[in-house]
């Protein structure tokens, strides 16, 4: 299993008390899954169980994963 987070990564308030992912990280494989345009907005909010305000939230920290993803693959 990948372990995006470390003990600095965390945030209370992403700690919705739910077993599994955090909803930041929740709100990552939602914010990955929009990139592709043939998925339905709701449902992947719907199935991901985070809200519009979540991906904003964490879209910053999102992008940043993705800079420092493309700056390995280099």
């Amino acid at each position: 299993m990948l372990n995006f987070s470390s003990a600095s990564d965390q945030n209370p308030a992403d700690d919705d008390g739910l077993p599994g992912l955090s909803r930041k990280h929740r709100a990552w494989v939602a914010l990955y899954s929009l990139e592709n345009p043939a998925f339905d907005r709701r449902q992947v909010l719907r199935e991901n169980d985070v809200t519009e305000s979540d991906l904003v939230h964490h879209t910053e920290s999102w992008m940043q994963l993705r800079r420092q993803h493309r700056q390995k693959q280099r």
